[in-house]
C-alpha cells in the first residue's frame, strides 16, 4: 500500500505541473504581459500595441482554438507585416504537441489520484500505509525537484537546452534572434519567470498534500467507531 501512496504523490506533482503548463499556454493575457515585460518593443521590433494580439494568438494556437500560428499587422504607413516565418510556425507546432501531451498527462494523473483517494475511503484500514507512501513519495519528488532547482540556479541555459533536446526530436527550437521574432519575444528570462510560477504552484500542491497525508497518518480522518448493539448496551447496563 505504500507504493500506492508513492504513486499518488507523484500523480499530484505531475498533475500540478501539467495543469500549470496548460494554464499558462492558454492564457493570452499572461503570455502578452510576460513578453512585454521581458522583451520590450525596443528589443523585438514589434510595436507595443501588437503584444496583446500576439499573446492571445499564441495562447489560442497552443490550446487548439486556432490552427494557424501567424499574426499580421499594418504599420502607420499602411505596410503589411507577417510576424513569423514558416520555420518558427513549425516549431510552435511541435510545442502544441507538447501541450497535447500535458493535457493527456493532466487527465491521467487526475483520474489516477481520484481513484487512489476513493480506494483510501473504501479501505480505512489501509489509510495509514497509503499516507506513509505519500510522505515518502513527496520526499522523493522534493529531492528530484531540488536537484533540478540547483541545476537551474547553476546553469539554467544547460537545463533549458537539455529539456529541449529531450522534448523535441528536431532542432527547430534553435532560432536566430537576428532574424526570428519568436525567440526575441520569448527570451530566457521569460521562461525563468514562468518556471518560477510553475514551481510555486507545485510547491503549494506538495505542501497541502503532505499536510493531508500527515493528518491521515495521525488518524484525523479515522472512520467513526461502530456503535454498540442494543444487546451490548443492555449487557453493559446489567453489569453496572
Amino acid at each position: 500500500m505504500k507504493v500506492i501512496g508513492i504513486i499518488f504523490a507523484w500523480a499530484v506533482i505531475l498533475f500540478t505541473v501539467a495543469a500549470a503548463v496548460c494554464g499558462i499556454a492558454g492564457n493570452g493575457g499572461l503570455l502578452a504581459s510576460e513578453m512585454l515585460r521581458n522583451a520590450p518593443a525596443a528589443t523585438t521590433g514589434l510595436p507595443e500595441r501588437e503584444y496583446a494580439a500576439v499573446g492571445q494568438m499564441t495562447a489560442d494556437y497552443l490550446s487548439g482554438r486556432t490552427d494557424v500560428f501567424q499574426h499580421t499587422f499594418t504599420d502607420g504607413n499602411g505596410a503589411i507585416y507577417q510576424c513569423f516565418q514558416p520555420h518558427e510556425a513549425a516549431h510552435m507546432a511541435d510545442c502544441r504537441e507538447l501541450i497535447r501531451l500535458a493535457e493527456i498527462l493532466r487527465a491521467v494523473c487526475g483520474g489516477l489520484g481520484a481513484a487512489i483517494v476513493i480506494a483510501g475511503i473504501l479501505m480505512p484500514e489501509r489509510r495509514k500505509e497509503i499516507a506513509q507512501g505519500v510522505t515518502i513519495g513527496m520526499w522523493l519528488a522534493g529531492l528530484f525537484g531540488a536537484a533540478l532547482l540547483i541545476w537551474g540556479l547553476i546553469d539554467f541555459d544547460g537545463l533549458f537546452t537539455a529539456f529541449h533536446r529531450i522534448a523535441f526530436t528536431n532542432e527547430g527550437w534553435l532560432l536566430d534572434p537576428r532574424t526570428d521574432l519568436l525567440i526575441r519575444l520569448m527570451p530566457t528570462e521569460l521562461f525563468i519567470r514562468l518556471a518560477v510560477r510553475i514551481l510555486l504552484w507545485v510547491t503549494g500542491a506538495a505542501i497541502v498534500t503532505a499536510i493531508a497525508a500527515r493528518a491521515v497518518y495521525r488518524g484525523a480522518f479515522r472512520s467513526p467507531p461502530i456503535p454498540p448493539s442494543d444487546k451490548d448496551s443492555i449487557s453493559d447496563k446489567e453489569g453496572i
